[in-house]
């Protein structure tokens, strides 16, 4: 009896120790493809700063072994996974718009393969939903943007040669991306998911914090007016979202406030544009940005209703895109606005589908002020960073890139219901305190 006892708790141990061992390697694995995406190892690998538009094959190839992991990742999360994607039907029709580009794709090739590279970023930030909960995928996201600050940083001290513009924007930091507006944007979404790690977790605010203002002076570094922008809006709006939710006493002067500053600042833009951009370094070409949606605009009258085929309108030099290229006279390499390059790749069809998702994520994300947890504030600020920063980045519907890993995480959990995160409180499910009030009226 006393050697069978030893035996199960030997196999116990064994158990235990081995499933902690699967667990800690799914992490790590995690921890790497969140770090691939974010881009900085392809920059610092794959990039010529003398030649940008060479083209390297491995670049390419590196990224089948992480899909591979994905589809491993996936398949350990199986049934969490599959009922993620069964509330996010308009998601998944927005993916499959794209791969069916291909039947009238001016590239079906090129079409075929970024289509299935856009399935396999998407499969991945629904993953991501489907294994962690807000606390848990809020936390690993952290670790992930705190290194990435970190080795900015480092990189920018040890090798200025590269990590730093001399030509174009002499003294802007890029950091390992090839240019200071990636480093903008990737920091500016660093410091949002800081911030709300930070609201998730206050007790690691002692790593949270410094990793977050590290964040922000990057950001400056950078130069990026439009990371600028992002980060000032999205701590103001964190600052609301506080004070709304830990003093109810307050919400209504808040909330005049808030609509009172919007319609100040709104008013501002439109009745004095060229002194509001004088302030931020702007025109009113948004540095070229305006010059370049007129021109694009002449390309989507042409395939107004189905685009040019996902991720080929660039790819040929002597393409559609090579009047634009002439006319602006430089190598144009996106339309930098996410709407405009969704419209040349599955024309109107695809902006309605998505902009449709989109709102509804809006307002599924806004509701968790009433209804949610601590994840409120990553929900509302990834919605809003993600719709600033499609208007001067390709960022909607782009395959191998992490802002689209995040939103559709963040957009797949807000359509699944996911339970809230309290601090201090028992776990309830979504529609619980609805229940509770019903009862207490009856």
């Amino acid at each position: 009896m006393v050697t069978q006892t030893y035996t199960h708790d030997n196999l116990r141990q064994r158990n235990y120790a081995l499933g902690s061992l699967i667990h800690g390697i799914e992490n790590a694995l995690f921890f790497f493809v969140i770090f691939y995406f974010s881009g900085a190892i392809g920059g610092l690998l794959f990039t010529d700063l003398n030649d940008l538009e060479r083209d390297f094959p491995m670049a390419r190839l590196m990224w089948y072994p992480i899909y591979g992991i994905v589809l491993l990742l996936g398949f350990r999360c199986l049934p969490q996974l599959t009922r993620v994607a069964i509330f996010g039907p308009l998601l998944i029709f927005c993916v499959l718009v794209c791969g069916a580009s291909m039947l009238w794709s001016i590239d079906p090739g090129i079409t075929m393969r970024r289509s299935v590279a856009l399935l396999m970023t998407t499969l991945f930030g629904l993953v991501l939903a489907a294994r962690y909960d807000w606390n848990g995928l809020v936390q690993r996201l952290a670790l992930v943007f705190g290194l990435l600050a970190v080795f900015s940083l480092f990189h920018g001290i040890i090798d200025p040669s590269r990590a730093v513009h001399t030509d174009i924007h002499p003294g802007a930091w890029r950091g390992p991306w090839v240019e200071k507006n990636y480093l903008g944007s990737q920091m500016t979404r660093g410091l949002v998911v800081l911030m709300c790690a930070f609201a998730m977790k206050p007790s690691r605010g002692w790593a949270w914090i410094p990793l977050g203002l590290l964040c922000f002076g990057l950001v400056l570094l950078s130069t990026s007016k439009t990371a600028l922008l992002a980060c000032l809006a999205a701590i103001g709006l964190f600052i609301v979202l506080r004070i709304f939710r830990r003093f109810p006493v307050l919400r209504i002067p808040v909330a005049y406030l808030f609509l009172a500053g919007t319609t100040i600042f709104v008013g501002l833009v439109l009745a004095a544009p060229d002194m509001m951009l004088e302030l931020i370094g702007k025109d009113r070409t948004l540095t070229g940005r305006t010059d370049i949606w007129d021109a694009l605009l002449r390309s989507i009258k042409e395939k107004p209703y189905l685009g040019y085929g996902y991720g080929v309108y660039w790819m040929d030099q002597l393409g559609p895109s090579y009047y634009v290229r002439l006319q602006l006279q430089w190598g144009i390499p996106t339309a930098h606005n996410g709407w405009i390059e969704t419209w040349l790749s599955v024309g109107v069809l695809g902006v309605a589908l998505f902009a449709l998702h989109y709102i509804w994520t809006f307002i599924l994300a806004f509701q968790r002020i009433w209804r949610g947890g601590s994840e409120t504030y990553f929900a509302i600020l990834v919605v809003i960073v993600f719709l600033v920063f499609s208007i001067s980045e390709s960022s909607i519907l782009q395959q191998n890139d992490l802002s689209w890993v995040i939103f559709v995480a963040v957009s797949a959990k807000l359509f699944a219901f996911e339970k809230p995160y309290w601090r201090n409180k028992p776990r309830e499910n979504y529609f619980t305190q609805d229940v509770r009030r019903t009862i207490k009226r009856d």
